[in-house]
């Protein structure tokens, strides 16, 4: 939640039609620098939003950013992250939600659904329809690059009373109907939302001729790969304590 809820409130108050120009270009963090900005972005909206505590390198990073089956989206001024979302793969660590959500995460395993987690959105700007706009082209981007790389369901974790945004505009559907209490952001409520794109190809929510009218260049969706140096750094700046709190950091 935090940044995503703070997301949901924004939009909520914010009208749907995108600007005209963001000022923005939005890409994945290939470069070190750009992941860099972006975890000491996410780490100024937590504890900002009094969902997490200051940390000596002034950065949140958790285990699941750094696998291999996840990554890293900015939005970028000039040299500077002011927007950020990250896409957590189903990797060794599982996902996020499977802290509060694992039976029901596991159904769809069972079920053979390749699923990934929607997190740590953070963004630096506080006017409603910027903010708007970076949240509309980050999870187009978002969205296009998961579905290039196979995953068929993308799962989130807000607050109950954020989860008709996503599902009105961006069509995602509960997961379940249980509320957990989320660890280590103040034990704030969360619901489970799933998002197939198959049912959304068909059933075609607002969002969706924003996000999948036209596909952006295949060099734009590109993966990347941690350098062993940096990746090695991240994981001596990552604790224990925020493997669960990320669950609730979506």
């Amino acid at each position: 939640m935090s940044a995503v809820a703070t997301a949901a409130q924004t939009l909520r108050r914010a009208s749907v039609e995108p600007e005209s120009q963001t000022g923005l270009d939005y890409r994945l963090a290939r470069q070190s620098a750009e992941r860099m900005g972006a975890f000491r972005l996410i780490h100024d909206a937590y504890v900002r939003a009094g969902l997490g505590h200051p940390t000596e390198t002034g950065m949140r990073v958790t285990p699941y950013q750094i696998q291999s089956t996840s990554h890293i989206f900015v939005g970028m001024l000039q040299r500077e992250v002011v927007s950020t979302v990250s896409l957590i793969g189903d990797g060794e660590l599982g996902v996020p939600m499977d802290v509060m959500f694992r039976e029901e995460v596991d159904e769809l395993r069972r079920a053979g659904r390749n699923v990934a987690e929607v997190s740590c959105l953070a963004d630096r700007r506080r006017d409603s329809k910027r903010f708007l706009s970076s949240f509309r082209e980050l999870t187009r981007l978002m969205a296009q690059f998961a579905r290039g790389e196979g995953i068929d369901t993308l799962l989130i974790t807000v607050h109950p009373r954020h989860a008709k945004f996503y599902a009105h505009y961006l069509g995602f559907e509960p997961l379940t109907d249980r509320v957990a209490e989320c660890p280590h952001v103040e034990d704030r409520p969360a619901v489970a939302l799933q998002l197939n794109f198959a049912h959304i190809d068909q059933h075609r929510p607002r969002c969706y001729d924003h996000y999948f009218g036209e596909w952006l260049a295949a060099e734009e969706l590109r993966p990347y790969t941690l350098d062993p140096q940096e990746l090695h750094f991240l994981k001596g700046v990552t604790t224990a304590a925020e493997i669960f709190g990320v669950a609730c950091g979506a």
